[in-house]
C-alpha cells in the first residue's frame, strides 16, 4: 500500500511538478509565530527567506559520514533541549534510532522537495509530511543546524517537529525528557542529582552501579547543568561546560589506580569548540601525566574513543570525547537522563491505553485518610476507645454506642484503574503521561500527575473478581510502586512519570492508578506497561455513582440540623446523648432490583456490592480545617474549633415493616446456609459453571494466609464492620420487633429516632470538616434490600449546613432522601408537672399532648411511634419494669377523651396503643386516618402506665399525605426544641 508521500510524489509526476508545497504548513509567518502580528522577541531584526536545500548548500544529504556527524549548532529558537535529544541518539549505539525517523527515500527530499519525519505523540507513531521550504537569513537556516552545513537531517526535523507542534514558535524552550520519548518511543527517566535523594544514592554507591547498569544495556544516556537562566555560556563554576544542554553518555569504566579505584564516564561533546571541559582527567589535565596507569587503561581493550591529553594525536572519529570522574560529572551536573528504548527483537512487549481525567475520575492523589491508618480490627469497636489516646472525647463516646470507623479516601478510589494478570514472572516497566501541552494551542504548562501499583494475593483477587476495584490503600492490598517515592520522581510537573525494574509474579494480580496530583485537575492521559513477557490488562469499570443534595436548616419550626448521635457538652466536657440527632437528614440505600431478583443461580446475578459513602460540604464551612483535628482531641473549645464543626456520618439498618419482621428471622436462616466461614456466599445447589469458584473458596477456607489476606468479616454477634474484613454479610441485631426497633407503615419508611447499643452500626470518626466518607466491602445484595439508613451529621448541633451525599459502588443500587415533609418527629418529655400516667391514673390527662392535623380529603397511611433512648430509661426500666411501661392514646379532638368509637382499624375501635416495656411502640400495619373537617385535629398523649415516670421520649408521624404536628399550646414537653414562644410546630412544606 502507498504511503501520503508515495501518493504525493505520483501526483508530482502526473502533474509535472517540480516540488511539494506543503499548503498545511506554508512558507509564511503563520507557521513561525503563534501571533504572527506580535513576533517573539528572539525573532526581532530577522528577514526570513524560504529555502530549499539545494539552495543553501551543494550536495544536501540528511546524512554526512564524517568526524562532525553528531555535532550540532543553536540557532536563535529556544530549542537547545531538542538538540540536546538529537545529540544523544546520534552518540547512542543504535545507529537507526535517528535514521529511522525519516520515513523517506534517501534522495526524494531532494528530487520531489517532500519527505516524512516520524514523531511517538500521545502514545502512537505519527507521520508528518511536509517540503523541505527552511526559513532562512543571509542563505543559512535561522534555526537549528548541523556543524556540517551539508547535513540536512536537523532542520529538516526540526521543521517536521514544528508542523507537528502548530509553529516554530510552539518549540521554544522545552524539556530534554519530553524530547527523548518524541524521537524514540521509549520511557525517559530524570534524576535530579542535587535532591537529597539522589545524594544518598551518590554516596552509598547505588547510582553508579545504575548507571553502569544502563551502560551495559545500551540504554541513552546524557547529562546537564540546568538551571533556570536558561542562558547556554559556561561559567568556572561549570568547568568550561555549556549549561541547560546535554552530554551524552558513551561508557562508564572502574579503573584501578595508583591511589585506589576512580570511576570514570566518558561523554560526548556535540556542541564544538565553545564547551570544554577544563577539570580534572579533560584536555590538558595534570591527572594523565600524574597516573599513567589510567592512561595506559583507558586506551587498552574497551577504551575506545579515547581523549587523552594529547588531543592532536587523536584520530578523527575520536573528537569531541572527553573523560570525568562520577564524583565530579555529579558535583558539577544536575540532571542525569536515561531513554529506556524496548526493542520488539528482544522480546518486549507495549501496552499502551488511554483515558480521561475528567469529573470524578479525575480523584487525585490518595489523601492521608486513605493510607494505612486502620487501626486493627477495623475502626474503634463499641466499648473501645477508652485506651485509645488519640481518640477525640466525641470518638470514644461514640464508640460506647457504635463502631466508628476512621476516615477511608473520599475520592481516590474513583480515579482509572488497570488490573493485570500474568502467567509468567515479568520484569515491567510502568510509564504514566499526560496529554502533550504543546500541540496546536494547548499550550499550558504540565500539571503534577502520579500513578500507584497495587497487589493483591491472586487467590483473593480471584474470590473477589466480580470486586477488582481498589477502594482505599489501608493494608488490605500492597502498594509496590508510588511513583512520587522513586529515585526519579520529582516535584516539579513532569509529562512522564514511570517506574521501573519491576518484576510481577503471577501469584498476584496487581492493579495500576493513574491519577492527577491535584484533584479535578481533568485531562487525557496515556499508560504505558512494557513487559518481557504477555500480560492480561484490563480497565475496571466505572463505579456507579450517585450524587444527592442536602442541607442542614433551621427555618422557623423546621430544623433539619441535629447534630451528632452524642455530643461533647461543652461546660462539662461529657459526651452526651443527642436527642435532636433524629432530626438530621436520612436517606435510604436499597438494591436497584427486589430482594427476590437476588437469586443465586442467576447467570451474572451480583451477590453483593462494594460501597463507598461519601458526605462532602458545599458551602465552604469546611475550607479552614487547620488546627481543627488537634484542637478536638485535646477537648478544647477553641474559637477556632466552633466555626469549624467537623463533619460524619452513621449508618445503620432501615427500619423495616411488621410483614419482613416476621419474616426476618427466616430469612437470616436461609442467608446464614449460604454463607461459609469466611463470610462469603455459596452457591445453593451444584453448578457446573461455578464449581471451580466453589472449589477455589473451599480451598481458601482452609488456606491460613487466605484467612488472613481476606479479613474476618464476621465479629461475633453484634457483627461489627470491619473494612478491610471479607465483607458486610452479618449486620447483627434485631430486625424487627425488641429494644428501638423501629417498623414502617406500608411503603412508608420511617425515619430512625436513635441507634441502640444492640443494633448493627457504623459511624465515621468525625475528624475532617470538609468530607466524611465510609467503605463497606461486599454487602449483600440480600441485606442491602432490606435497606440501610445514612443519616449525615455535623459534629455540632444547630450549625447550618449545606452538602452532597455520594454514593459510589461497583454495582447498580439506589438512593433516597426520607421526604421530611411527610415524616416528622418532635422531642419531648415527661417532667414530675406532666408525667400523669395511663388513664387508669386521675392525672393522666396532664401528660404531653401533640395535635395531628392531615391536610387532605381522602383517606391517609399513617404511622405513629413512640420511643425513647434506651440509655436515659435502662435504670428505671430495671427498678420498675411495669410502671416503666410507655403507649399512647389517639383521640379525635383537642381535648382529652376515650372515646373509642371515633377511630377505627381493622372494623374495632383503636384508640390507644398497647403499653409496652421496651423502648418503641407504633400503630399496628395498614393503619389509616380519615380526614376532619377543616380545624380539626387528631390528639396524641404519649404516657408511661405508672404517673411520676420521668424521662423524655421521641414522637414520629410517617404519612403519605402533608400534614403538620405541633405540642398543644402551653405544653412544655419538647426539651430538646429552641423555641421563642411555647408554642412549636413542624409544618409540612410539600
Amino acid at each position: 500500500m502507498a504511503t501520503m508521500e508515495d501518493e504525493i510524489i505520483m501526483r508530482l509526476e502526473e502533474q509535472g511538478a517540480k516540488f511539494f508545497i506543503d499548503v498545511d504548513f506554508n512558507a509564511s509567518t503563520d507557521c513561525l509565530y503563534r501571533n504572527k502580528s506580535v513576533p517573539p522577541t528572539y525573532a526581532e531584526g530577522d528577514v526570513v527567506e524560504w529555502l530549499r536545500p539545494q539552495e543553501i548548500v551543494n550536495d544536501p544529504d540528511y546524512f554526512k559520514d564524517n568526524a562532525l556527524t553528531g555535532d550540532v549548532a543553536l540557532g536563535k529558537l529556544g530549542t537547545g533541549y531538542f538538540l540536546s535529544a538529537v545529540a544523544m541518539l546520534a552518540a547512542s549505539s543504535d545507529s537507526n534510532l535517528l535514521e529511522d525517523l525519516f520515513g523517506s527515500g534517501v534522495d526524494d527530499f531532494k528530487k520531489y522537495g517532500v519527505y516524512t519525519c516520524r514523531f511517538y505523540k500521545n502514545g502512537q507513531w505519527v507521520d508528518i509530511i511536509t517540503d523541505t521550504r527552511l526559513p532562512c537569513c543571509n542563505m543559512s537556516p535561522v534555526y537549528s543546524r548541523c556543524a556540517d552545513d551539508r547535513e540536512l537531517y536537523l532542520p529538516l526535523l526540526e521543521k517536521a517537529y514544528a508542523k507537528l507542534h502548530g509553529t516554530y514558535e510552539s518549540l521554544n524552550r522545552g524539556s530534554i525528557a519530553e524530547a527523548l520519548v518524541d524521537l524514540t518511543g521509549g520511557s525517559c527517566d530524570k534524576i535530579n542529582l542535587t535532591t537529597m535523594k539522589a545524594k544518598e544514592s551518590i554516596s552509598n554507591g547505588f547510582l553508579w552501579d545504575e548507571v553502569v547498569s544502563f551502560s551495559t544495556a545500551q540504554q541513552i544516556m546524557g547529562c546537564s547543568i540546568s538551571d533556570t537562566s536558561r542562558e547556554t555560556e559556561a561559567t568556572p563554576e561549570t568547568g568550561g561546560l555549556l549549561r541547560n544542554l546535554a552530554y551524552p553518555i558513551l561508557e562508564c569504566r572502574e579503573v584501578q589506580a595508583s591511589t585506589g579505584l576512580i570511576q570514570f564516564v566518558k561523554l560526548r561533546n556535540p556542541w564544538g569548540e565553545k564547551s570544554t571541559w577544563t577539570g580534572d582527567w579533560g584536555h590538558g589535565s595534570n591527572k594523565w601525566d600524574d597516573y599513567p596507569e589510567v592512561h595506559s587503561e583507558l586506551r587498552g581493550e574497551g577504551g575506545n574513543a579515547f581523549a587523552g591529553r594529547n588531543s592532536s594525536e587523536e584520530d578523527d572519529n575520536q573528537q569531541g570525547h572527553f573523560w570525568i570522574t562520577f564524583q565530579d560529572l555529579c558535583a558539577i551536573f544536575t540532571k542525569l537522563y536515561v531513554c529506556k528504548t524496548f526493542a520488539d527483537e528482544e522480546g518486549w512487549r507495549q501496552y499502551c491505553m488511554s483515558g480521561d481525567w475528567v469529573g470524578k475520575t479525575a480523584g487525585g492523589a490518595p489523601s492521608k485518610a486513605g493510607l494505612a491508618k486502620k487501626k486493627k480490627g477495623g475502626g474503634l469497636k463499641k466499648g473501645g476507645a477508652d485506651g485509645d489516646a488519640d481518640a477525640t472525647p466525641l470518638v470514644k463516646g461514640l464508640s460506647n454506642l457504635t463502631t466508628v470507623l476512621p476516615e477511608s479516601d473520599a475520592f481516590w478510589f474513583n480515579n482509572p484503574q488497570f488490573q493485570i494478570r500474568l502467567d509468567t514472572k515479568s520484569k515491567v516497566r510502568v510509564s504514566l503521561m499526560q496529554q502533550d501541552r504543546r500541540i496546536r494551542s494547548n499550550l499550558h504548562d504540565n500539571y503534577p500527575i502520579a500513578f500507584e501499583v497495587v497487589r493483591q494475593k491472586r487467590i483473593t483477587a480471584d474470590l473477589n473478581r466480580d470486586h477488582p476495584r481498589i477502594w482505599n490503600l489501608d493494608g488490605s492490598a500492597e502498594v509496590v510502586v508510588d511513583s512520587t517515592g522513586t529515585l526519579f520522581s520529582s516535584n516539579l510537573p513532569q509529562r512522564e512519570v514511570s517506574a521501573g525494574d519491576l518484576e510481577f509474579d503471577p501469584t498476584y494480580v496487581y492493579n495500576i492508578i493513574p491519577h492527577p496530583s491535584q484533584r479535578q485537575r481533568g485531562g487525557k492521559f496515556f499508560l504505558r506497561v512494557f513487559s518481557n513477557n504477555d500480560l492480561v490488562i484490563e480497565q475496571i469499570a466505572e463505579t456507579n455513582s450517585l450524587f444527592l443534595p442536602g442541607s442542614w436548616e433551621k427555618l422557623g419550626d423546621r430544623e433539619s440540623c441535629g447534630g451528632p448521635l452524642r455530643y461533647l457538652e461543652e461546660k462539662t466536657g461529657k459526651v452526651k446523648e443527642n436527642n435532636k440527632w433524629c432530626l438530621n437528614p436520612q436517606f435510604l440505600l436499597t438494591t436497584v432490583k427486589p430482594r427476590t431478583a437476588y437469586d443465586d443461580d442467576e447467570p451474572g446475578a451480583a451477590k453483593s456490592v462494594d460501597i463507598k459513602i461519601v458526605i462532602r460540604r458545599t458551602d465552604g464551612g469546611g475550607k479552614n480545617r487547620k488546627g481543627v483535628k488537634d484542637a478536638a482531641r485535646k477537648g478544647s473549645s477553641t474559637t477556632a474549633e466552633k466555626k469549624q464543626p467537623t463533619i460524619g456520618m452513621v449508618i445503620c439498618r432501615a427500619p423495616m415493616t411488621e410483614k419482613d419482621s416476621k419474616l426476618a428471622a427466616q430469612r437470616r436462616r436461609q442467608l446464614d446456609s449460604k454463607i461459609n466461614a469466611l463470610g462469603q456466599r455459596l452457591p445453593t445447589k451444584e453448578s457446573s459453571l461455578k464449581a471451580q469458584r466453589k472449589k477455589l473458596a473451599l480451598q481458601a477456607a482452609k488456606d491460613a494466609e487466605m484467612a488472613e489476606a481476606a479479613g474476618g468479616g464476621m465479629h461475633g454477634r453484634m457483627g461489627d464492620f470491619d473494612e478491610g474484613g471479607d465483607g458486610l454479610n452479618e449486620m447483627g441485631g434485631a430486625i424487627g420487633g425488641g429494644m428501638g426497633a423501629e417498623k414502617t407503615s406500608g411503603n412508608v419508611t420511617d425515619r430512625k429516632m436513635t441507634v441502640n447499643k444492640e443494633e448493627w452500626s457504623v459511624c465515621s470518626d468525625y475528624s475532617q470538616t470538609d468530607v466524611s466518607s465510609i467503605f463497606m466491602k461486599k454487602v449483600d445484595m440480600e441485606m442491602l434490600s432490606d435497606g440501610l439508613l445514612i443519616v449525615p451529621s455535623l459534629s455540632e448541633k444547630g450549625v447550618k449546613g449545606g452538602f452532597t451525599l455520594e454514593i459510589h459502588s461497583d454495582f447498580a443500587v439506589k438512593v433516597e432522601e426520607l421526604p421530611e415533609a411527610r415524616s416528622k418527629t418532635i422531642t419531648g418529655e415527661w417532667t414530675e408537672a406532666t408525667g400523669g400516667g395511663s388513664h387508669l391514673n386521675p392525672d393522666w390527662k396532664k401528660n404531653p399532648r401533640f395535635n395531628l392535623k392531615l391536610n387532605t380529603n381522602q383517606p391517609a397511611n399513617v404511622k405513629i411511634v413512640l420511643s425513647r433512648n434506651e440509655k436515659g430509661w435502662v435504670k428505671d426500666c430495671a427498678k420498675d419494669s411495669i410502671g416503666c411501661m410507655m403507649g399512647f392514646y389517639l383521640m379525635q379532638g383537642p381535648k382529652p377523651n376515650r372515646d373509642m368509637g371515633a377511630i377505627f382499624h381493622d372494623g374495632k375501635p383503636w384508640g390507644e396503643s398497647p403499653f409496652v416495656p421496651l423502648h418503641s411502640v407504633g400503630t399496628p400495619e395498614g393503619f389509616m386516618l380519615q380526614p376532619l373537617p377543616d380545624g380539626e385535629v387528631y390528639s396524641i398523649m404519649p404516657t408511661t402506665f405508672d404517673p411520676g415516670k420521668k424521662g423524655s421520649f421521641f414522637l414520629s408521624v410517617v404519612t403519605d399525605v402533608d400534614f403538620s404536628l405541633s405540642s398543644v399550646s402551653g405544653s412544655k414537653s419538647e426539651k430538646s426544641m429552641p423555641r421563642k414562644n411555647s408554642s412549636k410546630r413542624l409544618e409540612s412544606i410539600n
